[in-house]
């Protein structure tokens, strides 16, 4: 055989090297955890894990996370190297992908890292039935990694006791009764630090539920099934009597309210509920989050000081949803906000009033802060503090309930806005806190209602915690990836079939021209996708952007109108609902001279009180022109409102003039002008209308 050159073994050699540098390389891309549990610190709702990365070539790569739930986020933007992340929670796993190539869409490694609270609380079942008078067994159980720990107790709401102390154990509990019993497990032998919360609930195992939480019947005519199991069903009647129904199950016509409730008795008292929503437009209902444009606007604008000042514009604030076609408006209330809760739920009634009057019904939420940022445990004596909190939140509830109801103008008061159970320092403590509020509030059955952030890591734990507590209506807040709404609303489907699952909050800050046209496309896609899927209700957050922000709204803010000018946004809600299908399509007519400019829209109405609206600019002054027209297209009546000076910067018509118009029994349509005069430019940038 032939020996090989010199300079041929150079070659070979080269080329071998060359396969040796090159061929590995995306084997040595690398990422780390430095451990795949954590346990979180007790009294800390996150907890930190160290991460390490490391590339051949010393690339430019980037971090990305992913959460139960949550849309990918990038983290970090380098080369190799290593970084802490605090933010571990408990029950959730976090994932770190490494990504690297062009434009950085090549995965080049994962590792992830799971958060553990230091102690949980366990029992064989957290949902007994019970006969009358009798008691129940469960085997609990608990575990810490810690050197002590107390387990207590609190029987609907009554003051806690203590049930066992040691880092761990079992117990069998033979004492169960009716209503909400609620464990705690504590780090140290004082209450140091909340480390889990389990509920267990005991009924009389009675069960209702109609066929479907919603129904669409827009003549009156059709029916929905309820069936119930155990004790004397009774169907609540439009005028607040009661019909006894019989046979375990009944079909109840959907003419009149649209809410239908049958309550279950035993014993003369009510032990569970089922409710169906009736709506009359197959595109459902719509609406928004409502804070008025005043400075005192987080409901310190129900002061008694603050009130008389602002009335009069929620009332013009409230014409122009009802002139996009909205027919409810959601209200948040904070317990620190509540400086004089009588005379704020003396005014909210007055608000509600002013809603009923329009065709809008109400939804009042409670965010009752101080479940995450909590007054209840800032003394020693917080073991009582805790035991007392749900009864103090109940009766700042009630305050606003008992003053609403009689007025029939909410639809549902949500018992807790946005719940978590994995938010705060308190393990699962908010769906607690529902389960033990959920009987002690004024809030009728029919008209309960809860919501969450994070369906996918909140719905669960607190569907758990409402075992046997009937929820009518459960929403579910969309920001951010509108992926997950999908998936979202079928999960809160299944882990709450006899509730009407809406969505209560959408939205997107615009604090500029271009993140308005995002909003817009934003908005739209939502509402394909909660079209898609048959919500019932979507409220956008908010009607208008934060004037305590000038020119631009701040980040919490999502407003679709901004002052007097029309967002794309807007156009886009109003397009859905308004009678006017190219709502937001903008409108102009010019002239070289001044004179009457007119641009108008014809819509088919049905029987009511007519409500147009415009937002408009140009110059001269401007008003509305509504032309009834019969079946044959003839003339019925003509109304004009009265006029307003146009400018520039733009007119929200409602908000300075009435509209409203008792609309002929003849009436089929109506062609909705906007007239100005002395004018050589009419721009109007939404055209909207509804029928009530």
């Amino acid at each position: 055989m032939e020996c090989m050159s010199t300079w041929g073994k150079a070659i070979v050699l080269a080329f071998a090297l060359l396969a040796t540098l090159v061929a590995p390389a995306h084997a040595s891309n690398q990422i780390s955890v430095s451990a795949a549990e954590v346990t979180l610190p007790p009294g800390q709702n996150t907890a930190s894990v160290g991460v390490s990365w490391h590339t051949d070539g010393n690339q430019t790569v980037q971090i990305w996370i992913r959460e139960t739930g949550k849309a990918a986020k990038l983290w970090r933007h380098e080369v190799n190297g290593s970084a802490t992340w605090p933010y571990l929670h408990a029950g959730t796993t976090t994932t770190f992908e490494l990504r690297g190539g062009p434009n950085f869409a090549t995965v080049l490694g994962t590792t992830s890292s799971t958060g553990r609270l230091p102690g949980r609380l366990s029992a064989d079942r957290t949902h007994l039935a019970l006969a009358p008078g009798t008691t129940g067994t469960i085997d609990l159980s608990w575990a810490t990694e810690l050197s002590d720990a107390q387990v207590w107790v609190s029987h609907n709401g009554n003051p806690q006791k203590l049930y066992a102390q040691g880092p761990s154990g079992t117990g069998r509990i033979t004492w169960i009764s009716r209503g909400t019993t609620v464990f705690t497990l504590w780090s140290g032998t004082g209450q140091e630090h909340l480390l889990d919360t389990l509920v267990v609930t005991a009924d009389s195992g009675a069960t209702a539920s109609f066929d479907r939480p919603v129904v669409v019947d827009p003549d009156g005519n059709g029916i929905a099934t309820v069936r119930w199991t155990g004790g004397e069903a009774r169907l609540v009647n439009d005028d607040g009597t009661e019909t006894v129904l019989s046979g375990g199950s009944a079909a109840i016509s959907t003419r009149g309210a649209d809410r239908k409730v049958v309550r279950v008795y035993e014993g003369g008292q009510v032990v569970t509920h089922a409710s169906v929503t009736i709506l009359r437009d197959g595109r459902g209902w719509a609406g928004f989050n409502y804070l008025p444009e005043h400075e005192k606007r987080y409901q310190e604008y129900f002061d008694d000081a603050v009130w008389p000042q602002v009335r009069a514009q929620v009332a013009h604030d409230f014409d122009v949803m009802a002139a996009t076609g909205g027919t409810v408006a959601r209200i948040v209330l904070w317990p620190e906000k509540s400086t004089n809760a009588a005379a704020q739920a003396r005014n909210l009634a007055d608000l509600a009033g002013i809603a009923k009057q329009r065709g809008i019904r109400l939804v009042v939420a409670f965010a009752n802060s101080w479940l995450t940022n909590p007054n209840w445990d800032d003394t020693a004596d917080s073991r009582k503090k805790w035991a007392e909190f749900a009864i103090t939140s109940a009766n700042w509830m009630n305050t606003y309930i008992t003053a609403l109801e009689p007025g029939g103008a909410v639809l549902y008061y949500d018992l807790q806005n946005e719940t978590s159970g994995v938010r705060g320092n308190q393990s699962n403590l908010q769906s607690a806190y529902v389960a033990m509020v959920y009987d002690r509030t004024a809030a009728p059955r029919g008209k309960r209602g809860v919501s969450v952030m994070h369906a996918s890591t909140d719905g669960a734990d607190l569907a758990a915690a409402l075992v046997g507590k009937p929820m009518d209506f459960v929403d579910v807040h969309g920001y951010g990836n509108l992926d997950l709404l999908d998936g979202a609303v079928r999960g809160l489907r299944e882990k709450f079939p006899a509730s009407a699952v809406i969505v209560g909050e959408i939205g997107k800050s615009a604090p500029g021209e271009q993140q308005e046209r995002e909003q817009a496309d934003y908005t739209g896609q939502t509402l394909q996708t909660t079209d898609g899927l048959q919500v019932p209700i979507t409220m956008a957050w908010e009607l208008y952007d934060d004037p305590r922000t000038p020119p631009h709204p701040n980040s919490i803010a999502f407003g679709y109108l901004a002052r007097d000018r029309a967002k794309p946004g807007f156009g886009v809600l109003c397009s859905r609902w308004s009678l006017v299908p190219d709502c937001g399509a903008p409108r102009e007519a010019t002239s070289a001279q001044p004179t009457t400019l007119e641009l108008s829209a014809t819509v088919p109405v049905r029987p009511g009180t007519l409500a147009p609206n415009a937002i408009l600019r140009g110059n001269g002054t401007a008003r509305l022109v509504i032309t009834e027209l019969d079946p044959a297209g003839r003339e019925v009546a003509s109304t004009l409102t009265e006029p307003v000076a146009i400018g520039t910067a733009g007119l929200n018509y409602l908000r300075h003039q009435q509209s409203d118009v008792r609309l002929r029994d003849e009436t089929r349509s109506v062609r909705i002008a906007v007239r100005a005069e002395g004018s050589t430019r009419l721009q109007v940038d939404a055209l909207t209308a509804s029928v009530r």
